[in-house]
């Protein structure tokens, strides 16, 4: 019994915040203890979650109320940009590296918009098609 009271108490300080954030270089979503080392990064804070426990607060709420979707917005617009460009680059390269990067990058900071805001989601689809059906016709041939 005795034993079972010191180890609860051991447990019960290992809790620790976890941090997340979009890394602005890579557009890859970063999760640490630590906060970013960038003071211009705003973290969220990922709240506890038990074994099948639910956050404590809505994630999506929690991001726009922190500027993480402004900060993905312009993330997505820039690799969007860049994807606009690629094909007129000299040292482009149909289904090579760089273009596989560029998609990966893009595909990553997209989702995790729509993830922190689901509401922009069709207004980015509608202006992202045009570019992506044109990507998919340079790839195919």
């Amino acid at each position: 019994m005795r034993m079972s009271v010191v180890l609860l108490f051991v447990a019960l300080p290992a809790h620790a915040d976890l941090y997340r954030w979009v890394d602005p270089q890579s557009g890859t979503v970063k999760l640490s203890n630590l906060p970013p080392a960038n003071p211009e990064i705003q973290p969220e804070v990922v709240p506890y979650r038990g074994p099948g426990g639910l956050p404590a607060q809505p994630t999506a709420a929690k991001a726009a109320d922190t500027g993480v979707v402004a900060t993905l917005e312009a993330r997505w617009r820039s690799l969007l940009a860049e994807l606009a460009v690629l094909p007129e680059r000299p040292d482009f390269e149909r289904g090579g590296e760089g273009l596989r990067q560029h998609l990966e990058s893009y595909e990553a900071a997209r989702a995790e918009l729509d993830r922190v805001d689901p509401a922009g989601a069709k207004r980015r689809q509608a202006e992202e098609a045009p570019l992506l059906e044109r990507l998919s016709r340079l790839l195919q041939k």
